[in-house]
């Protein structure tokens, strides 16, 4: 047996943590570029206020950046880094969901970078300045991952960015800023999470480390999602336990990648403008049926067994549930999709690797 880990990420987790850690601020820099989304919710939940509060405290100034838009792209986080060279910013901190998170670790690596797109992409890079991650939704896991999904149109699809680099200094997790999240939001992002948890263990990467923390975030989450089928706003104790195990399957990934669902529902969220979260969640179904009846069929019902579902017609019908309708798709889209799908790197991060022919049944079996 042979493994590795690493994830330097400190991670504080509870109630409060960004108040009570605001003196670890202060052990970062002086002056703060502060990544949030370009709507209202990090105001309106409290997160922004309290990291302002946190800062001035500190000691530290700050600069806010309030461009970032969901699925950010390179157009985006190329203007946050100007900004935070302009100020001279020190250290990023990102305030929000997935995508002020993703576009705060890039905007730290390309204002101390001078990179073409490609550069960017190749982590031709060895600097970066330090991010704090605060999540104000439980789906993404970015607070604690090397990675950072950008829109790239160049290749009609999302790009993965990876590096130990992109490893946030610090994750300050309060589920309390989960509140005020809209039930749909709720569900996209626990959707995100719990694929999050069943990809890493189903990776060629997974180790028997990441299993452990696979299965105590498949069994959170598989609880979780079947209670959103059924109740509309989760209370305080299911916020915390969402986003518990939304930190455990972002430390599976940042060591297993994802696979085939992310791969896929990067075509359906660039294409049809269908959430991130939501497009796995409709994928996860025909995703799984093609690992259960494979050579990797024991280790498939492993993920049924510790998510609590009866069987896969269970675990279909709450997918299904929570993913509602599939956007129509032609016929020369799904096979547009399909195509663009397959030069993905992580399509063969399968611990059963998919022929073609797999993942075009996997992508129309999902769009009904």
């Amino acid at each position: 047996m042979y493994w590795q880990w690493f994830n330097p990420t400190r991670i504080f987790f509870g109630r409060g943590v960004v108040a009570e850690q605001a003196s670890g601020l202060a052990e970062l820099g002086h002056m703060a570029l502060l990544v949030t989304g370009e709507g209202r919710s990090s105001r309106l939940n409290g997160s922004l206020g309290d990291v302002q509060e946190a800062l001035s405290r500190a000691g530290l100034g700050c600069q806010i950046f309030d461009q970032v838009e969901a699925n950010p792209n390179l157009e985006t986080v190329r203007a946050g880094a100007q900004l935070a060279r302009e100020v001279k910013a020190d250290v990023v901190i990102a305030v929000g969901g997935g995508s002020p998170l993703d576009a705060a670790k890039a905007i730290a690596v390309l204002a101390v970078n001078d990179l073409d797109d490609e550069s960017l992409f190749a982590a031709e890079f060895t600097a970066a300045l330090p991010t704090v991650a605060v999540p104000t939704t439980a789906g993404t896991g970015s607070e604690v991952t090397p990675y950072s999904i950008l829109t790239y149109p160049k290749i009609q699809s999302k790009r993965n960015l990876s590096s130990p680099l992109l490893y946030p200094a610090l994750a300050l997790v309060d589920p309390d800023y989960c509140a005020t999240l809209p039930r749909h939001i709720t569900v996209d992002t626990a959707m995100d999470a719990y694929s999050h948890a069943l990809e890493g263990y189903l990776s060629l990467k997974a180790n028997p480390f990441s299993d452990r923390l696979a299965e105590e975030s498949l069994r959170i989450l598989g609880e979780q999602l079947r209670r959103l089928c059924s109740k509309d706003i989760p209370a305080a104790e299911e916020r915390e336990a969402l986003s518990y195990g939304s930190v455990l399957a972002g430390m599976v990934i940042s060591q297993t990648g994802t696979s085939i669902p992310h791969a896929l529902g990067y075509a359906l969220t660039y294409f049809k403008d269908m959430p991130h979260g939501r497009a796995n969640g409709l994928l996860l179904p025909a995703y799984l049926h093609f690992n259960l009846n494979s050579k990797a069929g024991a280790r498939a019902q492993a993920v049924l067994d510790a998510s609590g579902f009866d069987d896969e017609a269970h675990f279909a019908a709450t997918m299904q549930q929570l993913a509602g309708e599939p956007p129509y798709c032609s016929e020369q889209e799904k096979q547009d999709f399909v195509e663009i799908c397959l030069r993905a790197k992580n399509i063969r991060n399968n611990v059963v690797q998919p022929r073609d022919e797999d993942v075009v049944d996997i992508f129309r079996l999902s769009l009904g």
